[in-house]
């Protein structure tokens, strides 16, 4: 298992009124450590609230991509998606 490690966000595309796509730049040194399959997961956590939330999502990208992208279906009551749809920014 892999510990957490800290990207940053590329850009965040809005694809429908309920889904964005996440886009997040791996660094060099990391590129090794998010090598996947398709039909592989990524782990995210979030302190929402004081709390550390944590969900999994679909990577979304090409494994020969640059960046890994995952797509947030904003659902209803959903802790993680909700936050994720209004506070997620590039950058």
């Amino acid at each position: 298992m892999h510990d957490f490690v800290t990207l940053t966000i590329a850009d965040v595309r809005r694809c429908t009124p309920g889904a964005i796509e996440v886009v997040f730049k791996l660094p060099d040194a990391a590129r090794a450590v998010f090598a996947f399959r398709p039909g592989q997961h990524v782990n995210l956590r979030a302190d929402i609230d004081g709390v550390e939330v944590r969900r999994s999502y679909s990577i979304c990208s090409d494994p020969a991509d640059v960046d890994l992208r995952i797509a947030i279906k904003r659902v209803h009551d959903g802790q993680f998606s909700n936050w994720a749809h209004a506070h997620l920014v590039p950058g």
